[in-house]
């Protein structure tokens, strides 16, 4: 057994004694440190749950970037609707006190780390252009209608 205390503490994980492990089936986004885990979200809302004795949870910012700033961001789209569905499975089967979930982001921005290279907005903004034009993504109309309905639309039947 490893004695933490002689450790120096030069990290964000090192000081809250955190191991990060990662899985190489993960889905990767176009940021090196965003992996796609969607039950990693029921689980973290299951675990503040039960560790902070349900507090109410605001969840300010999830997202997905991506180096092509393609207007049909279909994998953003699936990105949401497993993150949100686990979301979802919280709320309902797990009792979390879930009372708001946006998504990150509106439009795409500078990212400080590595400026305008990744984005994650769900309208694309035109950087070349002075005028700054922005255009909606698939991602922007797939949110639009999950709000507009407050949820998932409902399986057709067969």
């Amino acid at each position: 057994m490893t004695n933490t205390d002689d450790v120096e503490l030069t990290s964000r994980s090192s000081l809250l004694r955190v191991v990060e492990e990662t899985d190489s089936t993960w889905t990767r986004a176009a940021s090196s440190w965003l992996y796609v885990v969607p039950w990693g979200m029921r689980r973290t809302l299951r675990w503040v749950r039960e560790c902070y004795r349900d507090p109410p949870i605001y969840i300010t910012e999830n997202g997905f970037s991506d180096a092509s700033g393609t207007l049909d961001d279909q994998v953003r789209v699936d990105f949401f609707r497993r993150y949100i569905n686990e979301v979802l499975k919280a709320i309902c089967l797990d009792g979390c006190d879930v009372r708001a979930y946006t998504a990150w982001s509106l439009l795409d921005n500078f990212e400080w780390s590595i400026g305008f290279t990744e984005r994650f907005g769900l309208h694309q903004v035109d950087f070349a252009d002075p005028r700054r034009p922005r255009t909606a993504k698939t991602s922007a109309t797939f949110y639009r209608d999950l709000v507009r309905r407050n949820g998932f639309q409902p399986a057709a039947k067969l």
